[in-house]
């Protein structure tokens, strides 16, 4: 999550209300999915990567094509 200074130190400051911004922000359902990744383990190999990378600059073309387009992240 990119965030300006002030609200990354905030945040920092204050990770209860971090999680609660999380969750409003992102829903529930996405959160747990983040959180599901973040304690599991991807094998990263270089096929991934690039499979990674490709997602990543079809979503960017899309969001520069559209400026109302949400990115999608790789799942």
């Amino acid at each position: 999550m990119t965030l300006c200074h002030s609200h990354h130190r905030y945040f920092t400051e204050n990770p209860l209300a971090f999680a609660g911004w999380l969750e409003i922000t992102l829903g529930a359902g996405h959160l747990e999915l983040l959180t599901e990744k973040m304690r599991g383990r991807l094998k990263m190999t270089q096929p991934v990567r690039n499979e990674i990378a490709k997602h990543y600059r079809e979503e960017v073309r899309k969001k520069e094509q559209n400026p109302d387009y949400v990115i999608v992240s790789y799942n």
